[in-house]
This record gives structure tokens, sequence and C-alpha cells, in this order.
């Protein structure tokens, strides 16, 4: 009896280092879903932050402490201001792409996860 025992212990690692392996696959799925959803969501915030620099642009910079010969002109503050603008509507498109091509990558890597049938069975060592 006391040899049964100590048989079914000597067995009991070889069965518990079969489920210490590491499922690369499963890795490399979950690691690509985290990366691109952050990638999604920081160009959402970088989207709502270029769309409301484009509605709200910033002014133009003044010097307060340049002389009042050395001031900018209103053509010069105008022109500032557009390109502020112009920058934002860059932005909104940048960010726009960046969550398009993401987005994609982000469900594929997803729905593979979620796929048992594409994941192999584990091999038997004896």
């Amino acid at each position: 009896m006391t040899m049964a025992v100590a048989k079914k212990s000597a067995k009991a690692p070889s069965a518990q280092s079969h489920n210490d392996r590491v499922d690369w696959r499963s890795l490399y799925l979950y690691a690509v879903c985290l990366i691109t959803l952050l990638v999604v969501l920081f160009s959402t915030v970088s989207l709502i932050n270029a769309i409301m620099n484009s509605v709200f642009p910033n002014p133009a910079y003044i010097d307060v402490y340049a002389k009042p010969e050395n001031a900018p002109s209103a053509a010069l503050l105008d022109q500032q201001q557009r390109d502020n603008q112009i920058q934002a509507i860059k932005s909104i498109f940048s960010s726009f792409i960046t969550i398009a091509v993401a987005t994609p990558l982000y469900l594929y890597h997803w729905r593979q996860t979620q796929n048992p049938s594409r994941i192999p069975a584990p091999k038997r060592s004896r």
C-alpha cells in the first residue's frame, strides 16, 4: 500500500509541470489586444483634445513685455490663430486614422482569443 502512494506522488510532479506550460499563442493574442486597446484609448483622448482645439483654437501669442513698436500686426495674429486651427484639424485626422487602424487589429485578435477551436490541443508527454 505504501508503494502505491509513493508511485502516485512520483507521478504528480510530471502532471503538474504539464499544466505549468505557457500557452504562447494566448499570451501573444492577449498582449496584442492589450496594446491595441491602449492605442485606441489614447488616440480617442487625443481625438477629443484635437476637436476641442479645432473648435476653440488657442489664441495668438502676444508678448506683454514687447515695446509697442515691436507689437505683432493684426494680420500676423490672425495667421497664427489659423495655423493653430489647421494643426488641430491635422491632429483630428491623425487620431482618427490611428483609431481606424488599431480597432480592427484589436477586434481580430480578440476574436481569436474567444475561438477555442483554433487553439491547438496540448501535446501529451509519456
